[in-house]
C-alpha cells in the first residue's frame, strides 16, 4: 500500500477509534451459538455497501466469515472491547451485539450505526471520488437494470389511454356523475373521453421514449463500442435518435432510417413539444398579429397538422398510429442485430460494460451461445439475490 493512501485511509479512521478486529477464529454471530443480541439496520444509514466492505477490512482490520444459507457476509469486530458483527442478510443489513447483562443495547447500536456511517463519508469524500473517476474513465461500470419500472409506466399509460379512449377512463365517468340528469350527456361524453385518452397518450409517448432510451444502452454491449476508445457516460449523456444514430446506419440500412424518422416525427410532434411547455421548433402555438387580419399561425395551413389544431386530438392521429410504432420497434429490436444486448435488458439483469465482460458476451454472440450465457447469468443471479448458496 502506497504511503499517500495509507494517509488518506488514516484520515478516515478518527470516528473508529473505538473499534477493532475480533480475534482470529471468532465464529461470528449470524450462525453461531453465541448469544447476541440483533438489530437490524436502516438501509439508508449505511446505504453503499462498498463502502462497508472498505471500512471493515482497510479500516478496522476485520475479516469477513463468507458466504452461508441467506447470508452474504458477515464480519466480526469489537467495539469497545465487546464482540460484535455486522452480516448482510437476504432481507438487510444486521447489526449483533455480544449479549450483556449491564448494557444498553440500543443505545451501542445507535453508535455503531453513526461512527460507521461517519467514516463512510469520510470514504466518500477522502477517497472514493478519485477512484470513481478513474473507473468511469476506464468505462468499468455496471448499468442497473430498470427495464420493469419502465416498461411498467409504458404499459400504464397505455391502458389508461385504452380504457380512457373505449369510454372507462376516469374523466367519462366523472362526467357522468355531474351530468346525471342532463339530455346532452350521451352528446358530450366523448369530450372527456377524448381528452383523458389525449393526456394519456403524450404520458405513454413520454414512457416508451424512456424505456427506449434505456434500452439502446443495453443495446450498446454488442454494437461496436469501444470501451478503449469510446465512453459509456457520453453515450448515456446523448440525445434518444442521437443514441440512434449511433447503433444504426440511417443512411444505408431502409429500416433502421425508416424508424428513425417514425420515432423522429413523433418526438416532434408529441414529445419534445410537451416536454418544453407545449413549444415545439416549428412555432406551431405561435401567432403573428396583423391589424385587420387577426392571427396568423407561424406554421400558415400546415398548423392542420399539428395537434393544437384540433380542440382534441382524434383517437386515430394520437394513439392508434404511435401504438404500432412502438409495437413494430419492440418487435425489430429483438429481431436486430442488438437482440442479444435487449434480451438481456429483457431478463432484468443488470450489465457491465467492463471490457472483459464485453469479450466474453460478444464472443458468445458471435458463437450462437448466446442463449447458454444469458441463462447461466441468470440463474446466478436469481441465487444471489435469493442468497441461495
Amino acid at each position: 500500500m502506497s504511503a499517500e493512501l495509507q494517509a488518506e485511509l488514516d484520515r478516515c479512521r478518527p470516528p473508529l477509534r473505538d473499534f477493532g478486529p475480533a480475534p482470529d477464529g471468532h465464529p461470528g454471530f449470524a450462525y453461531s451459538k453465541l448469544a447476541a443480541a440483533r438489530v437490524a439496520v436502516e438501509r439508508d444509514r449505511l446505504p453503499v455497501i462498498a463502502s462497508l466492505h472498505l471500512i471493515m477490512r482497510l479500516l478496522i482490520g476485520a475479516h469477513d466469515l463468507g458466504r452461508a444459507e441467506k447470508l452474504a457476509w458477515e464480519y466480526p469486530f469489537t467495539y469497545r472491547g465487546h464482540a460484535c458483527s455486522l452480516a448482510l442478510m437476504k432481507f438487510g443489513l444486521r447489526l449483533y451485539l455480544q449479549s450483556q447483562e449491564d448494557g444498553d443495547v440500543e443505545a451501542d447500536a445507535r453508535e455503531i450505526v453513526s461512527k460507521l456511517a461517519a467514516a463512510a463519508r469520510l470514504l466518500e469524500k477522502n477517497l472514493l471520488p478519485s477512484f470513481v473517476e478513474i473507473r468511469v474513465g476506464e468505462n468499468r461500470i455496471i448499468v442497473h437494470n430498470q427495464m420493469g419500472q419502465l416498461r411498467g409506466m409504458y404499459q400504464y399509460f397505455r391502458e389508461l389511454a385504452e380504457a380512457a379512449y373505449t369510454g372507462g377512463g376516469m374523466l367519462a365517468k366523472r362526467f357522468d356523475e355531474q351530468h346525471k340528469d342532463s339530455v346532452f350527456l350521451k352528446q358530450f361524453r366523448s369530450l372527456p373521453e377524448q381528452q383523458e385518452g389525449f393526456f394519456a397518450t403524450v404520458a405513454m409517448i413520454t414512457a416508451y421514449f424512456s424505456l427506449l432510451e434505456h434500452l439502446f444502452v443495453f443495446a450498446l454491449a454488442v454494437s461496436d463500442f469501444d470501451p478503449a476508445q469510446d465512453s459509456l457516460k457520453d453515450f448515456i449523456g446523448l440525445r434518444l435518435l442521437e443514441k440512434y444514430k449511433c447503433l444504426f446506419d440511417v443512411t444505408h440500412d431502409r429500416a433502421a432510417r425508416a424508424y428513425y424518422n417514425r420515432l423522429h416525427d413523433v418526438a416532434e410532434k408529441w414529445r419534445n413539444p410537451y416536454d418544453h411547455g407545449g413549444f415545439d421548433k416549428k412555432g406551431g402555438a405561435l401567432s403573428i398579429s396583423v391589424p385587420g387580419l387577426g392571427a396568423i399561425p407561424l406554421m400558415l395551413s400546415d398548423i392542420r397538422t399539428h395537434p393544437t389544431f384540433h380542440f382534441l386530438p382524434e383517437r386515430e392521429t394520437s394513439f392508434d398510429e404511435v401504438t404500432a410504432l412502438f409495437d413494430e420497434m419492440d418487435a425489430w429490436l429483438r429481431q436486430s442485430y442488438v437482440g442479444p444486448g435487449i434480451a438481456w435488458a429483457d431478463e432484468g439483469l443488470n450489465i457491465s460494460f467492463e471490457p472483459e465482460f464485453l469479450t466474453k458476451l460478444r464472443q458468445a454472440v458471435a458463437a450462437g451461445e448466446f442463449d447458454g450465457l444469458l441463462t447461466r447469468t441468470s440463474y446466478m443471479a436469481d441465487q444471489a439475490t435469493n442468497m441461495d448458496w
